[in-house]
């Protein structure tokens, strides 16, 4: 949609949706702006109105800026990112995600660029989050930490607790 100059202006986990093939779709565009088209935004959604769902719109969104672009919507998604990842809202000072989960540290740098405060400090495109989770996925480094997603085998958990048991005394 970004690359067609249009701002979803509302994502949110309602709003995402996964096919039964594992593409991600995204769903109401109700509140879509198209950008460089500022005269029919007003007939379609008002003038200086802030529109969204509050704790998953970007601090420029909020304030009712007039210049409220895709990147609007890189800070929804990291917002979403974060709940998806702790369970929580990254609201006033948060840590990063691998403070309170354990996953991957290489996600912070992802989540935590996503919910810059300045729109020029986020990622500037949706394709550059997808480079890089796709890198941090595609490499399996032991020297960060594991994302307890990844492993499936409970065997490995037993190992680790009964080492643990047995290191201890």
């Amino acid at each position: 949609a970004h690359d067609k100059s249009v701002v979803h202006r509302d994502i949110k986990p309602e709003n995402i949706l996964i096919a039964v093939d594992g593409s991600v779709k995204i769903a109401d565009f109700g509140l879509s702006r198209i950008l460089g088209n500022e005269s029919h935004q007003e007939v379609l959604t008002g003038t200086h109105q802030v529109m969204g769902t509050p704790r998953y719109m970007a601090p420029e969104q909020l304030e009712g800026s007039r210049g409220v672009d895709h990147r609007a919507d890189i800070y929804s998604l990291g917002v979403v990112f974060y709940e998806m990842l702790t369970g929580e809202l990254p609201i006033g000072r948060f840590a990063a995600p691998s403070k309170k989960v354990e996953i991957d540290v290489r996600l912070d740098e992802v989540v935590l660029r996503t919910l810059e405060k300045e729109p020029q400090r986020r990622y500037q495109r949706a394709s550059q989050i997808k480079s890089d989770v796709q890198a941090i996925t595609a490499t399996s480094n032991r020297a960060f930490a594991r994302t307890v997603a990844s492993d499936a085998n409970p065997q490995d958990d037993k190992d680790r607790k009964s080492t643990r048991l047995n290191s201890s005394h």
